[in-house]
Order: structure tokens, then C-alpha cells, then sequence
């Protein structure tokens, strides 16, 4: 069910928001009922709940000071309906810019009114849970693990767009990144031979491992685990400033305490890299690029091992910069542009031939290509999955090659599946993609949208966004967005139940002048003259 807490300083007010409605008719359980903004933020931060109605103005902090505290920590959840007793425009203006479904008058509230509100807080909460990254309690992060996975295996890769596209993603997520560095552990899990190379059985031992390793680890210290294979995940440690000077020795105690638990409960061998450290969580790439280039180093003997450039022997130029080819790799992704990416993985080829011993790095940029198909095509692992339906183990297949020759026949089946695959979707899939940003635009009418926030909703550059919707849909896309907003403000005038600043706000302009000064711009009259027709 919906969770939901009210708050507000006056006691009879908190009875009557109990009762106003039959909530359980809503899907909605009230969960908390607070009588200041302290005791609702504290209430948000252990009950998570997906709504709260309070009140504008209350004892030590204003239900709009909680919203804001929610908004820069949370992320897009939990949504806001705010009550208050002082109908003013400056508070009405407050709240929209926070996002706040509705604010609703107390002398003025009805059930009818509460009810429509928090119908529309429903369908933006189902919306949410549907279509975006949704910040989840405590309770519930396992059924949201792929948001985080997908995120941090772009992160680690380094294959966001810009920082604006990571910024959006990682504020939508509600992750925490305000400790003073971090560090990337790459892990390799070693079965022992009753376990087999792989399927069903390897996949239930891998999970369950997984599962110990994330239960342990987050007791000693705060981090981000992420599943990257069937043998391999990450580990994001975030270390406070207290942990910096001795991070090694705290990680080393933690991994090893991590070792002995996997190793008694399910006598597999964990290996473990640990990168350099960052203080920019942006360049996390680089400490997992270090992680992975020591690696081949960890042994039996030395299951953990710290990156260290002095005494390391090995360098950055060592490790395959997928980097280098990031753009065009996206380019190839987002315009289906199947001989870029012949020519791109024809690079890589000719590469490896000529360092047949470099194996790691054709496998750091195999599975690239395999985290950058995931992340970018619609449907990204079910499409891999027809590419390899012949291998037991599907696309994780490639795990299992150990020489660069192995590894180099992956990449040319990957590539010709692709190739296949994307050929037959070029003709209509950018038409269903712009098709796909109309109905993001006709769902957030009420936001203030730029075509920076949506081309990093939908993972592509603003510039390539701006001349697809040009070429598909006639119209530039502030055209498109300003005249639909424009037909949105003409049924709301002429239903008549709401003034004009008030659908100026609904529909996430500034201010009413300069609603009005677009509504005329269009249809060539004010919004009081066509209210008038």
C-alpha cells in the first residue's frame, strides 16, 4: 500500500485529515502522525513513506523547509500535498517550485477537494514506480537493486553523457555521495569444482553469496554493491574523514572478516582489488579502471590487494581506455548506427590480435560493450539474449573465455547480432522514441522542462535529442512543449474553476505575466480575453 503521513501543530486538524477520506480506498495506509516539522522529518527518515500532507506553517521547521530538506536528500520521493490558512501567492509559488502536488486551503477543504489531490498524487506515484528511479525505504531496496546496478555499472564505466545526466540519475535515486572519498573494490567469486562452469547452480551460488556479501559489508561501513556478472561485483566504499587516513586497514579487516563468512557458509573464494581513491564520486571509473588492472595479481596466497601507483609496477596506460571510444560508442547506440559499429569493434579486434596476451583488457572492453548495450537499447538484455539464445548461459557466456581469441569470436557474434538486430528497428524506433518524449512532456506539464533534464531522462545528448525531435515530430522542442502546454491552460480556462495564476503554477510557468505573455504569443489573445469567448 501507499505509505502516508500527516502532520500538523493543531490536533483536531490531524483527526479531521484521518477521517476525511476512506484512505484504504486510495491504497493508502496512514502510517505516522506528526505535530511539528522535526518530528516529520525524523518520521520520513525512518517510516519512508510515499506522501505526506502537512501543513505550510508549523513549530521548528515549515512543512515547506521539510520539503525542500526532502527534496535535496530524497530525491523526487516522498511527494507533498501542504495545507494552509493564508491563501498567498508567494506560498502557492514556494510550494510549486518544490514540486508539490497540490496546496489546498484548510477553510476551504472538503473531502471532494482532498480527494482530487490525492488522486493526482496517486497517479504520479504510480507513474513513478513505473517508468522512473524511485527512492525506496529500507525495507524495499532489493526490488530496486537493478536501478542501482544500471547506475553504478555507468558510473564505473564512465558512460554517462555528462555530469548533468549523472547528477539527475543520482538525485532520483536518492544516493548519498557526501563523504570525503571512495574507493572501488572489484571481486572475483572462485567456486570450487562440484559447482560446475555454469547455470541454474552457479547463478542460486552467485546470488546467495552476493546476498552475504551485502549484509556483511554494510554493517562495518557505508557502500554501494554492485552486481556486475555471474563471478563478479563491485564494491563502492565511501569513507568519512575520520576513515580516510586509515582506510586500508579498516577495508582489509572488513574484507577479510567478509572472506572467512563467504568461505564457511559457502566454501567459495572470494578475490578482491581495491582501486585508488577519489574524493569526486564522478571519476569513481578511475579507482574501478585501477581495481581491475592489479587484479590479475590478487592470488590464493593474497586475496586482497590495494592498488598502490609506486610500488604497483603497473600504469593506467595498461588498462584498455574504453574511454577513448565512449562517444562514438553511444553515437553508434543512439543514431543505430550499425557501421560505426562494424568499424569500432573491427578497433578492437585489430587490437587484440596484435597484443594476444592481453586478455583482461579484451575482456574489460567485451563487457563494456556488453554494459553499454544493456544500458542504451530498449529492452537491452532481453535483445542480448536472442544474440546468444544458443549459449547455456546466454551473454554471460563471455565470462567463461579465457583467451583473447575467445573472447574476440564473443565480440564478433555480439557485433553481428547487433548489427542484425539493429537494422531491422532503425526505420521506426526513432519515431517510437520521440513518440516516448510527447508522453514524458504531456505527463510533467506541470514541471518547468528543459531540453537538458528530458535528453538525460531518456540517456541521450541534448544536441541529438533537439534534431531527432526536429526531423519526427515538425517542431522544435520548445515549440512542441510550449503549444501543449498552451492546450493544456485552454481546457483548464474553460472548465473555469481555477484563475489564471493558478494554472499558470499547474502548469510550471514563472509567473502569470509571463504565462500570459506565451498564451497570447499562441493563440494571438490574453487568458482573460479567451475566457471571455
Amino acid at each position: 500500500m501507499i505509505k502516508l503521513v500527516l502532520a500538523d501543530d493543531e490536533p483536531l486538524v490531524l483527526i479531521g485529515l484521518q477521517s476525511i477520506l476512506k484512505w484504504e480506498d486510495f491504497d493508502i495506509e496512514i502510517c505516522g502522525c506528526a505535530h511539528n516539522g522535526d518530528q516529520l522529518l525524523q518520521m520520513i527518515r525512518q517510516l519512508s513513506p510515499d506522501l505526506v500532507i502537512a501543513d505550510i506553517r508549523m513549530p521548528l521547521k515549515s512543512g515547506l523547509e521539510v520539503m525542500k530538506t526532502c527534496r535535496e536528500k530524497y530525491g523526487r520521493l516522498p511527494l507533498f500535498i501542504l495545507l494552509t490558512s493564508y491563501e498567498e501567492y508567494s506560498y502557492v509559488k514556494e510550494a510549486i517550485g518544490c514540486q508539490a502536488v497540490d496546496y489546498l486551503v484548510k477553510l476551504e477543504l472538503t473531502p471532494e477537494s482532498m480527494a482530487k489531490s490525492v488522486g493526482k498524487a496517486v497517479d504520479i506515484l504510480r507513474y513513478l514506480q513505473k517508468d522512473r528511479f524511485v527512492h525506496p525505504s529500507p525495507g524495499e531496496r532489493g526490488g530496486m537493486q537493478q536501478f542501482y546496478d544500471k547506475f553504478f555499472i555507468r558510473l564505473l564505466n564512465h558512460l554517462f553523457e555528462n555530469r548533468d545526466q549523472y547528477e539527475l540519475q543520482k538525485r532520483e535515486l536518492g544516493l548519498d555521495f557526501s563523504f570525503e572519498k571512495y574507493v572501488v573494490c572489484y571481486c572475483e567469486i572462485k567456486e570450487n569444482g562440484n559447482c560446475g562452469a555454469g547455470g541454474e547452480k552457479l547463478m542460486k551460488l552467485y546470488s546467495s553469496t552476493l546476498r552475504m556479501v551485502r549484509e556483511t559489508v554494510t554493517k562495518f561501513m557505508a557502500c554501494y554493491i554492485t552486481s556486475l556478472d555471474i563471478r563478479h561485483f563491485a564494491v563502492t566504499f565511501c569513507l568519512s574523514r575520520q576513515e580516510v587516513p586509515s582506510y586500508r586497514k579498516i577495508l582489509k579487516n572488513i574484507l577479510q572478516k567478509v572472506l572467512s563468512i563467504v568461505y564457511g557458509y559457502f566454501s567459495v573464494k572470494l578475490f578482491c582489488a581495491v582501486g585508488s581513491t577519489v574524493d569526486d564520486p564522478y571519476r569513481l571509473s578511475e579507482s574501478f579502471s585501477m581495481a581491475r588492472v592489479i587484479f590479475p595479481s590478487v592470488s590464493f596466497e593474497n586475496p586482497i590487494l590495494f592498488f598502490d601507483s609506486e610500488n604497483s609496477g603497473v600504469h593506467k596506460n595498461d588498462v584498455f581506455d574504453i574511454s577513448m571510444y565512449r562517444e562514438d560508442i553511444v553515437k553508434a547506440f543512439e543514431e543505430l548506427d550499425t557501421d560505426a559499429l562494424q568499424k569500432l569493434t573491427g578497433r578492437f579486434s585489430t587490437y587484440f590480435a596484435e597484443h594476444p596476451s592481453r586478455s583482461l583488457q579484451a575482456m574489460d572492453a567485451a563487457c563494456n560493450l556488453l554494459y553499454t548495450a544493456i544500458s542504451m537499447l530498449p529492452d537491452g538484455e532481453k535483445t542480448l539474449s536472442l544474440i546468444f539464445s544458443n549459449e547455456p548461459d546466454g551473454f554471460r557466456c563471455i565470462y567463461r573465455k579465457q583467451t583473447v581469441g575467445e573472447i574476440l569470436l564473443w565480440m564478433d557474434q555480439l557485433r553481428d547480432g547487433l548489427c542484425d538486430i539493429l537494422e531491422k528497428r532503425k526505420q521506426n524506433y526513432k519515431e517510437r522514441l520521440i513518440i516516448r518524449v510527447q508522453k514524458y512532456i504531456r505527463e510533467n506539464l506541470n514541471r518547468k522542462l528543459s531540453l537538458n533534464e528530458v535528453a538525460a531522462h531518456f540517456g541521450f545528448s541534448p544536441n541529438y535529442l533537439s534534431q531527432l525531435f526536429l526531423r519526427y515530430s515538425g517542431c522544435s522542442f520548445v515549440e512542441y512543449t510550449t503549444h501543449t502546454k498552451v492546450d493544456a491552460a485552454k481546457k483548464m480556462l474553460a472548465a473555469g474553476d481555477k484563475k489564471i495564476y493558478e494554472v499558470a503554477n499547474d502548469l510550471g510557468f514563472e509567473n502569470a505575466f509571463y504565462f500570459s505573455k506565451v498564451f497570447k504569443k499562441v493563440e494571438g489573445c490574453s487568458p482573460r480575453d479567451y475566457m471571455k469567448f
